[in-house]
């Protein structure tokens, strides 16, 4: 057996282009457009394509890190007890921002699937693209779609997220703090909450509870809208 066939060489491999793209990411001075999770995705591709490794072979070992994503999210509860008080005194403003965020996302995501491309199997796996990859995998297989393709669908929903979100809402004289985590949980789930963790505190929490209430709502409602 090759060491490209191990699954803890891929797993390492993973997590040391990860550590690479955030030290460069921070040598280059946190430049927004590219993440250290795009620049850690683009190694890894390329180290797929020069060991000819198949992703079943990568997923052996990835798979672990994959597994640890939903301790990870949990623990995302710390900045969010921090600004709990805070949060309660606009619990009607968050919760229809929450809802009407998450609905777009559905219906946007759906038409424009439907009008340019007309595949309903990509439709459908389409509507999960603004969750954390584990919910969006649950949701996806509930509904039939893909659950390999949503998988792309979240990461680049993610990354572009996390890249335009905050300078669109910066032009639009929208970039208080709590707007900003909102917008990034909401529409760029974890990827967009690491984005939120690197500009404070307020805006971490805030991206915290929105990534995890879209989750919910998502698997609540999602089901119910396809029937």
């Amino acid at each position: 057996m090759t060491l490209f066939s191990q699954p803890m060489f891929w797993a390492t491999a993973t997590i040391a282009a990860f550590v690479a793209s955030q030290h460069s990411y921070q040598a280059l001075k946190r430049p927004v457009f590219l993440p250290p999770i795009l620049m850690a995705l683009l190694l890894v591709i390329l180290l797929l394509f020069v060991t000819d490794t198949s992703y079943q072979v990568y997923m052996a070992g990835g798979g672990y890190l994959h597994d640890m994503l939903g301790p990870l999210i949990v623990m995302l509860a710390v900045p969010l007890f921090m600004q709990l008080k805070h949060m309660r005194q606009h619990w009607l403003r968050i919760s229809l921002a929450i809802t009407a965020g998450s609905l777009t996302t559905v219906a946007v995501a759906w038409l424009l699937v439907s009008v340019f491309i007309g595949d309903e199997l990509i439709a459908t796996t389409m509507l999960a693209k603004s969750i954390t990859t584990p919910v969006a995998v649950a949701i996806t297989n509930e509904l039939g779609g893909n659950a390999a393709l949503v998988s792309g669908f979240v990461i680049v929903t993610g990354i572009l997220g996390a890249v335009m979100i905050v300078p669109i809402l910066s032009i639009l004289k929208m970039d208080q703090p709590e707007t900003v985590g909102l917008s990034l949980g909401i529409l760029a789930h974890a990827i967009g909450t690491g984005r939120a963790l690197e500009l404070g505190e307020t805006e971490s929490a805030y991206a915290a509870m929105a990534m995890t209430l879209t989750a919910t709502l998502h698997a609540v409602l999602l089901p119910w809208l396809m029937l």
